[in-house]
């Protein structure tokens, strides 16, 4: 063993603290970072595989009635093109769950569907898929968060049913109660199934609300591109509304955050920790060569001697390089395999929290393994290593001198104010031998203490974000609709339109039928009618037998058509002189009249509905550019006169932009925006006036013009409205019934964070100290030991280890403090960026909220954090021995 080989065992114990620290957070990055990245490869994988193991839909359209078999073939056939479509009934329910015992009062929905099994096809963890009409299978993340477990009783709609099964929907990975929301919502909105007559019986139970009409689509050649698929879409969409269908929504796949955001999450979250951990390596990198650069000025005369005696640069090199590049190694390797075995479970749970996945198994990648374990370590060897070159290129003179570090700041001869006290002269001078460790210092503080206020700050953002859309509504209820439905009428008139709801929710055939059988009695009774006439005019034996055969038709055709009201009636549940009466009334209606709007079959009073107010509502999509995909952005059209939106003024043209816009995109006086309608193809240019045109808070996402504008803009008639906004509840027709927003409804999206971001902030902060604790005990550690000699001196002279204490420790503590405060500005300007460029590629607008307790508690943490690391500092301090200032300088 060569005499430098010697030295490294000595050289490690001397140093233990300093390497062992270093070690810990290297192999605690690199663990943590390891086992999410590879639960997040693993969770991608499974993603992926679930398109063709579940037969996850390409798109999805919904209309706000049923489509008739010529509108879906026409949509079909609008697809023959890319080689075809196939198009799946989809419908659903959005059902109110109680627990049968032991209820909160909390209000949770259920989007129900029949049981499916050609498309979308569910993964059950647990149970089995429903049969009986009494089961139901229920989503495993709802189920998880509400305490729901097989064999439980629930009511959905007043009616019990039983968990026969727990699963997962490969088309709500991410439960979205509505495709533009910002976040999912696992606590209060599910996903459920149930059998063919279980879904029939929950449409027919008091109360049920009426089937969301959605048709899933899968085309022949599932791997088009998108661009071809979206074009077949607005085809497909195109086709349905020139074959009066009246299209609400499209989606596609790629547009589905119930099936991509969760993809998409995991690989955002990826991208982070990789960052983190290269900006932690970075760090950990400079404080290496910051060690390394203290042990060589201390050891500067021995490195000098070695070079006078015939040792080369480049053993001297490796040998300094050995001991870092040893510690790094071992760190990466131990941390990978730490992480792989340990971590990856926790990372997981992480997200089978949130999203409902299948269940999870490990998929290997050695590209986790050269990110993790090779990138790091060839990083931190590399940085070393260029560091101790940029060291090494002295004389062995000028290493014998002591002069490898250069000149210092006082060594340029810079002269401090005499009247300046001794204490303050000495901790400046300190500062000024220090200033580079005292620089990554500062760097260290900065990035532990954005992780540190980040943890700290995410959950008043959330809240404060959820508090911002709670008090967005105007109302304590928003309700949208599928079609205009008036509150107004008379008695008569409500009568006459729940004829026509009672008629329409039958087979339409059965009216069909019960049509044609009256209008050949219509036939043949004008048949009997001309026989007549023609045996009355020329009585002969042939005449009065063709009346006689006529009047024979007329019985035949009346006994039809009472079999045909017979069956209708059946199908209603009534008697056939009720279902006359039914047709009667509602043949007073010409419902091919679209000046004619519904009327509500339920009269609210008139106190309610004096206090209702019309709006209507559209989206368009805004492009966010630079290949962030598309805002979704509601365009409100509001009585000008509202005594619901105060104090915002519209009319005369004039578009008002929300809050949120503007602090997103930044649009300026003046600008025009131009907004898509991905349903028409249509472009829309609105003006952003200036500020008398900005309303509402950082979170409010909409644009808001008078209703007449808002018809004008849009082809709508004068007298078109799709929503009411009222402080009471309303009984709306479930036939024309779209939803109902609630300030509950925007509680739950707090909740929901809170419950989602809870173990990642106690991580978050976690890491944060540990990186604060770390940074500080090396950094300041090379302060000290660069200061080993003056403070042996001073022992000398007769200074005791407190005052020693006093001078050395109450310098770093200054510059700790200092780094503390003054870092604070950079902090949150970095936070308030990082959170711009994180969710720019997301609905809505978050405004960063860093409350003053945050603040002051990153700094008491902080600042905590270092009294640990000052306590073992002035332990240091004692053990420095007199005899290291009787050590031959030169």
């Amino acid at each position: 063993m060569t005499p430098l080989a010697k030295r490294l065992p000595r050289e490690l114990r001397r140093n233990i603290g300093k390497y062992l620290g270093i070690f810990l957070l290297m192999c605690g990055s690199i663990a943590l970072t390891s086992g999410f990245l590879l639960a997040a490869h693993s969770i991608g994988c499974l993603i992926d595989d679930m398109r063709d193991a579940y037969t996850i839909e390409d798109g999805r359209v919904t209309t706000s009635f049923e489509v008739t078999d010529d509108q879906l073939k026409a949509a079909e056939d609008a697809a023959g093109d890319v080689g075809g479509v196939t198009l799946y009934k989809n419908f659903s329910i959005d059902a109110i769950i109680k627990k049968t015992a032991g209820d909160d009062g909390t209000k949770r929905t259920l989007r129900t569907y029949a049981h499916r099994a050609k498309v979308d096809i569910a993964s059950y963890c647990e149970g089995k898929e429903p049969k009986a009409d009494d089961e139901v299978a229920i989503d495993r993340v709802f189920a998880t968060n509400n305490n729901l477990s097989v064999g439980d009783k629930v009511e959905l709609e007043g009616r019990t049913y039983i968990i026969c099964g727990i699963m997962t929907q490969p088309d709500s990975q991410a439960l979205f109660l509505n495709n533009s929301d910002f976040t999912v919502n696992t606590i209060t909105y599910g996903v459920a199934e149930v059998a063919d007559g279980g879904f029939a019986a929950l449409e027919d139970a008091g109360g049920a609300p009426a089937y969301t009409y959605t048709y899933s689509f899968t085309f022949t050649d599932r791997n088009l591109p998108t661009a071809d698929r979206i074009d077949a879409e607005q085809d497909m969409v195109e086709a349905l509304t020139d074959a009066d269908a009246r299209v609400d929504d499209l989606i596609d796949s790629d547009s589905n955050q119930g099936i991509g955001y969760a993809r998409d999450d995991v690989d955002g979250d990826s991208m982070m920790w990789m960052t983190l951990l290269d900006i932690i390596i970075v760090i950990m990198a400079f404080v290496f060569v910051v060690l390394t650069d203290a042990t060589i000025e201390e050891e500067s005369a021995i490195i000098g001697t070695l070079l006078a005696s015939g040792y080369r640069r480049r053993e001297i090199v490796l040998h300094y390089l050995a001991l870092p590049a040893i510690v790094g190694v071992v760190a990466a390797l131990l941390g990978t395999a730490l992480g792989v075995a340990f971590f990856t479970e926790p990372m997981r749970s992480l997200y089978y929290g949130s999203y409902s996945l299948p269940p999870f198994q490990v998929y290997w990648s050695w590209e986790i393994f050269v990110k993790c374990a090779v990138v790091p370590a060839a990083a931190l060897i590399l940085i070393t290593l260029v560091g101790l070159l940029r060291k090494m290129g002295k004389t062995p003179l000028q290493f014998l001198r002591h002069e490898a570090s250069g000149k210092s700041g006082t060594k340029r001869g810079l002269q401090l104010p005499e009247r300046m006290g001794f204490v303050s002269r000495f901790r400046l001078r300190i500062f000024l031998r220090n200033l580079g460790n005292f620089a990554t210092l500062f760097v260290g503080i900065a990035f532990a203490s954005l992780l540190l206020l980040f943890g700290l700050a995410i959950l008043p953002t959330m809240t404060h974000y959820a508090d911002n859309l709670e008090t967005s509504l105007v109302a304590e209820h928003q309700y949208t609709l599928k079609a205009p439905v008036e509150l107004e009428g008379t008695a008569e008139e409500r009568e006459q339109w729940s004829a026509i709801e009672r008629l329409q929710s039958v087979d339409g055939a059965l009216l069909s039928a019960a049509q044609d059988a009256d209008d050949e009695l219509d036939d043949a009774a004008d048949a009997a009618q001309t026989a007549a006439d023609a045996a009355t005019t020329s009585p002969s034996a042939e005449s009065l037998a063709a009346a006689q055969d006529a009047l024979a038709k007329v019985q035949d055709k009346k006994d039809a058509l009472y079999a045909r009201l017979d069956d209708l009636a059946d199908a209603l549940g009534c008697n056939r002189d009720e279902a006359i009466d039914l047709i009667d009334k509602a043949s007073k209606i010409d419902t091919d009249n679209d000046d004619i709007h519904p009327v509500n079959t339920t009269d609210n009073g008139a106190g309610a509905i004096a206090q209702a107010e019309k709006y209507a509502v559209y989206q368009l999509q805004y492009n966010r550019g630079d290949g962030n995909g598309e805002e979704t952005i509601s365009v409100y059209g509001i009585s000008s006169d509202s005594r619901y939106w105060k104090d915002l003024n519209v009319g005369d043209g004039r578009a008002v932009f929300g809050g949120g816009l503007l602090d997103k995109f930044g649009w300026s006086e003046g600008q025009k925006v131009t907004l898509i309608d991905k349903y028409e193809g249509e472009h829309y240019s609105l003006e952003y006036a200036g500020k008398d045109c900005a309303w509402g808070s950082k979170s409010d996402m909409n644009i808001y013009m008078s209703i007449d504008d808002f018809n004008e803009l849009f082809g709508n008639d004068a007298a078109y409205f799709n929503g009411y906004v009222s402080d009471e509840k309303l009984d709306l027709d479930a036939r024309y019934f779209a939803g109902d927003t609630t300030p509950d409804d925007m509680r739950a999206v707090g909740d929901q964070f809170i419950g989602m971001m809870s173990k990642m902030i106690g991580m978050m902060i976690g890491l944060a100290v540990f990186i604060f604790l770390l940074f500080m005990y090396l950094l300041t550690k090379a302060v000290i030991d660069h200061s080993a000699r003056s403070i042996s001196y001073m022992k000398v002279f007769g200074y005791r280890d407190g005052e020693i204490s006093h001078l050395y420790i109450r310098s770093i503590t200054l510059c700790v403090a200092a780094s503390l405060v003054l870092s604070l500005p950079v902090i949150i300007g970095s936070l308030t960026a990082i959170f711009r460029s994180m969710l720019l590629a997301y609905n809505g607008n978050i405004e960063i909220y860093v409350p003053a307790w945050s603040m002051a508690a990153c700094v008491g943490i902080g600042f905590a954090t270092y009294l640990v690391v000052a306590l073992l500092h002035t332990r240091s301090i004692k053990r420095v021995s007199l005899a290291e200032a009787l050590k031959v300088q030169e």
